[in-house]
């Protein structure tokens, strides 16, 4: 075993019988070309990199075990510090194991090796082979030297001649290193006869693309020169072109055209540009779109407002039920424009639960008002462009959604919907949200400027109408600029006459069974509503409705019967619908619970109860909250907890209760995500309950936010948490004080059937929700007495 330093080269294979130059940079390669010249006689190991990039490779794992010995012939200092040294291979070496001295010296331990001898005739034909399809190689690439050629040819060694070879091949560093690594001859002649064939393929199909891509090029030219040949020929024969009569038609327009003045000149120059570009120029068709862009927008296009307040009425009556706030809000933006032949400042914002008739009551202004509609969806918007278009310096650009629907609306003054504003999002490529403050902004749209158009379009005779399922998904500036108009969910009542006036016809009519009379009792109709939906709107009901008409059309073909009347039943629903999806809560006991009690919440889909169960156990004062509920639940959980202890003396808890017992809340239905502060009074009520030993009444629920000294305050959501209390069969409803004007909007087929108990601080709920013990005992007992005579 011999020991030398040792230098990793970069992208480079040095073979044996070469001289080669080598350029040295790093500071422990430089200090082995040191060692080696001082110490070593002038020889060092070298071998190859396996991935070039690495500035600092480790060893073993970063290079190749196969290297070379070589003697430096020469070094010189570059003047950027590196330093380029002549080196020769003398042979190759396998490297054993690699070490490092305390001056960060790298030395190689290494044995020699020795190529794999081969029968003489058969190395005399390998070697003409291999020269014979190296002198094709170059011949064909030019990639390698004729003296190259030359010399190979006067080398008496096969080894070295392979060598050669494989030092002028243009391969890649692992397949050059394959090659040093092949000992057998006869096996690396094969490998070098392999590569060169590739090669050769190879260059043979780059040169095939390379003459294909040359003569498209020359057939482009030659049609150029054709055209404009054709072009003279026809203009001196006085004869003109379809393009010459475009351009004059396109010319002709630009000056017909009732723009501004500016922007007329810049058209007149764009178009200049164009007359002098040929006709198949991708620059020429960018400027002809940008020009009949322009020239398309309704720059003095009008309609004609046509408002009758009481056809508007009669026309929101038509396709909608109930509303009746909605509909008087905007009867009178109506009556403004009327009066003052403006809407300017007037952005309307229609906020509620998806299927409640938003966009649909955008379709009404519209015709109400004589002017036509167009819909923008905001809804995942992120790009900015989208609202202001890209600039025409892009490739592609187009203008944004404002213009375009201008563009095709064809004119200034459209009711234009944006829906699902709040559902807009903003990343790198900018906030629309922001851009949408110019577009809302009564003082600003007047000159609102589309990047694509790059002049300013007014905007304030457009009648912006926004939609939203939630207000706080809106942005607070964006917010400020429009007035909010909220949609409520609907009642059960509501959604019976809607499917009875609008849904139940309409789809009837979809389905092709207009010419039947089907009719629909309205306990059927109930079911559909209860049992096979649970929404605010009436998106899902339709469904509901139309998936019925498709079973009863299949039914009437398959039948023989003449009859065109149809009645459907609820036992009809359920054999057409199947199995219902959701059941309809009902309070299930009536009698007086410990640590139970209903409460009210708000959901996306209406007003629902929402249980809370309590129990204690012994411990060391622990509140314990389950359900999957939010930080703000939690807190106010916190809150009811204090303020039971703060008055645990007039309860009548025992003293140091939390010290020794554990109170567990549970908030059923686990899976659905539950926040917000409105429960207050409810987990007070569970908690009291629990400790008391007191039953709460199960004949009311109850809603309001509890401060920490006892003050009920008001909450939102009041319609639908009533309603759902309704629907449950609860009649008794305990609010908050300052809610009591939100029990004005009920609608009156429900409020009549309710009793409302409006507190101002907890002690008015005490004296409502628990069960008076000598009541309670005696419909025990009544009930014990009932049963014994039904025995």
């Amino acid at each position: 075993m011999q020991n030398k330093p040792f230098i990793a080269t970069r992208e480079l294979v040095v073979f044996p019988g070469v001289v080669t130059p080598i350029f040295i940079g790093r500071q422990s390669s430089l200090k082995s070309l040191e060692e080696a010249v001082a110490r070593f006689d002038n020889k060092l190991i070298l071998t190859s990199q396996k991935d070039a990039n690495i500035e600092e490779p480790k060893f073993p794992e970063d290079v190749y075990e196969t290297g070379v010995l070589v003697h430096i012939i020469q070094t010189v200092k570059m003047p950027n510090g590196n330093v380029k040294v002549l080196v020769e291979a003398k042979h190759r070496v396998l490297i054993n194991q690699f070490s490092k001295d305390e001056n960060g010296i790298i030395y190689a331990e290494y044995e020699e090796i020795f190529s794999k001898p081969i029968d003489e005739s058969k190395a005399e034909a390998l070697k003409r082979k291999v020269i014979d399809e190296f002198s094709k190689y170059a011949k064909k690439t030019n990639k390698v030297l004729p003296d190259i050629i030359y010399n190979i040819k006067e080398i008496s060694s096969i080894d070295k001649v392979f060598d050669l070879i494989c030092t002028n091949l243009m391969i890649a560093t692992d397949v050059k290193q394959g090659l040093l690594e092949t000992l057998d001859v006869e096996e690396r002649a094969y490998k070098i006869l392999s590569i060169l064939e590739r090669e050769i393929e190879i260059f043979m199909l780059e040169r095939e693309i390379e003459n294909r891509v040359k003569e498209q090029m020359a057939e482009v030219q030659k049609n150029y020169y054709l055209r404009e040949k054709i072009k003279v020929m026809r203009e001196e024969m006085g004869e003109g072109t379809d393009s010459d009569e475009e351009l004059e038609e396109l010319d002709q327009r630009v000056k017909d055209a009732k723009i501004p003045q500016d922007l007329k000149d810049k058209l007149v120059k764009e178009l200049s540009r164009m007359k002098k570009m040929p006709d198949f120029s991708a620059e020429s068709s960018v400027i002809r779109t940008y020009i009949e862009t322009v020239l398309e927008l309704p720059w003095e296009v009008s309609t004609n407002d046509e408002i009758d307040i009481k056809k508007a009425e009669k026309i929101l009556n038509e396709d909608h039920y109930g509303l009746e706030e909605v509909k008087e809000r905007i009867l009178e933006f109506l009556a403004i424009k009327k009066l003052n032949n403006t809407l300017k400042g007037s952005i309307i914002c229609l906020v509620g639960p998806p299927g409640v008739g938003k966009t649909s009551l955008a379709h009404s202004v519209a015709r109400a008002m004589n002017r036509k509609f167009t819909r923008i969806s905001l809804g995942g918007v992120r790009d900015e462009a989208e609202i202001r278009g890209h600039r025409r310096t892009y490739v592609g650009a187009m203008p944004g959604r404002i213009i375009n629907s201008l563009k095709q609306v064809g004119v200034n003054n459209p009711v234009m919907l944006f829906d699902e504003i709040d559902k807009m999002a903003s990343d790198f490529r900018g906030d629309p949200a922001s851009a949408m403050l110019e577009v809302l902004d009564p003082a600003q749209n007047n000159s609102f400027e589309d990047h694509y158009i790059d002049h300013t379009f007014d905007l304030s005779n457009v009648f912006f109408i926004c939609t939203a399922n939630d207000l706080g998904g809106i942005p607070g500036p964006l917010r400020d600029r429009m007035e909010i108009i909220s949609i409520e969910s609907y009642t059960e009542f509501e959604k019976l006459n809607i499917a009875k006036k609008y849904l139940i016809p309409q789809t009837q009519e979809e389905n092709g069974l207009k010419e039947f009379k089907i009719s629909f009792s309205d306990k059927a109709v109930m079911k559909i509503i209860n049992e096979y939906t649970r929404e605010a709107g009436v998106r899902n009901l339709r469904r509901e409705i139309g998936k019925l008409f498709r079973k009863i059309a299949k039914e009437i073909l398959l039948s023989k019967s003449d009859s065109k009347k149809i009645s459907v039943s609820e036992a009809k629903v359920k054999k057409y619908l199947g199995n219902a999806k959701f059941r309809i809560d009902k309070v299930k006991e009536k009698e007086g619970k410990i640590g139970v009690v209903n409460g009210l919440a708000w959901t996306a889909v209406g007003g629902t109860t929402l249980e809370v169960q309590a129990v204690k156990m012994e411990g060391k004062g622990v509140l314990q909250l389950t359900g999957k509920l939010g930080d703000v639940m939690k807190e106010s959980a916190r809150v009811a907890y204090s303020y039971v202890r703060h008055i645990k003396n007039e309860l009548g808890i025992k003293e140091k209760f939390n010290e020794t017992t554990d109170v567990h809340l549970h908030f059923p239905e686990g899976a659905v995500p539950k926040d917000g502060p409105s429960a207050g009074i409810t987990i007070t009520t569970a908690i009291i309950s629990v400790l008391t030993n007191k039953e709460v009444r199960q004949d009311v629920a109850m809603t309001g936010e509890i401060t920490i000294t006892g003050e009920v305050l008001a909450v939102g959501g009041i319609k639908e948490k009533v309603i759902g209390a309704h629907r449950v069969g609860i009649r008794d409803v305990v609010l908050p004080f300052d809610n009591k004007v939100d029990t004005e909007e009920l609608p009156k087929e429900i409020a009549d059937q309710m009793k409302f108990y409006f507190a101002k601080t907890y002690d008015d709920v005490k004296k409502i929700v628990f069960v008076d013990k000598k009541d309670s005992e005696k419909k025990k007992e009544a009930k014990k007495s009932k049963t014994a005579k039904e025995k």
